[in-house]
C-alpha cells in the first residue's frame, strides 16, 4: 500500500479472497499500533488456505530489528522453503 492508494480509498483487505491459492504468510506484532491486531486477525480469517499467521513481540516496525527480526526472518525463510522449493523442482 502507498499513501496515494489510501487517499484513493484502496482497501487491501478487499482482495484477500483472491490471493489463494497463492500461499499467504502474515507476520503481526503483538503491540502494533499502526495495524491493530483485530484488523490483522480479521484479515487472516478472510484469507483462504494455504495461510499461516505468526505473531511476534513488539510493535509494527520491530519485525525488522533484534529478537523480533530473528523470529520474522525465520518464519519467512521457512515459509519460502516450504512453498517456493516445490516450485523450483517443478520448473527444473
Amino acid at each position: 500500500m502507498t499513501l496515494r492508494s489510501t487517499e484513493l480509498g484502496y482497501e487491501a483487505g478487499e482482495f484477500l479472497e483472491f490471493v489463494a491459492p497463492t500461499p499467504l504468510l502474515m507476520v503481526i506484532a503483538e503491540n502494533d499500533v499502526v495495524m491493530p491486531g483485530e484488523w490483522a486477525d480479521e484479515a487472516y480469517e478472510t484469507a483462504a488456505d494455504p495461510k499461516r499467521l505468526v505473531t511476534i513481540p513488539g510493535g509494527h516496525f520491530d519485525a525488522y530489528t533484534g529478537h523480533s527480526f530473528e523470529l520474522s526472518k525465520g518464519a519467512a525463510r521457512d515459509w519460502f522453503l516450504e512453498h517456493l522449493a516445490q516450485k523450483k523442482v517443478a520448473l527444473a
